[in-house]
């Protein structure tokens, strides 16, 4: 179940993420099983994350945002080929959002 954020929590994830560089790459093959393995292990460590989807993907980014369902995957923000994502730990987790 993907968590809806409201615009409060969006602009501080939105902040924390600033600074933060793309981990993975989304490529002509676009979500795979496998790469959505490894977006569900990369969000379990980072919570947090930007990742790119490259010039030579195939399908366009309105057609994949709705896999990011299959990993609990909010979409922060989309700026150009960049994408933010946030998936909150149920524990230790590094963020409150009120």
């Amino acid at each position: 179940m993907t968590l809806e954020l409201n615009p409060k929590q969006r602009r501080f994830l939105k902040q924390n993420a600033h600074h933060l560089k793309p981990i993975m790459q989304i490529g002509k093959e676009a979500l795979t099983p496998a790469l959505l393995a490894e977006l569900d292990r990369q969000l379990e460590i980072h919570e947090l994350m930007k990742i790119r989807v490259l010039n030579n993907c195939l399908v366009p980014w309105s057609e994949m945002a709705p896999k990011m369902d299959e990993v609990s995957a909010s979409i922060v923000q989309k700026v150009g080929h960049i994408v933010t994502l946030f998936r909150q730990r149920q524990k230790d987790s590094g963020f409150k959002l009120t």
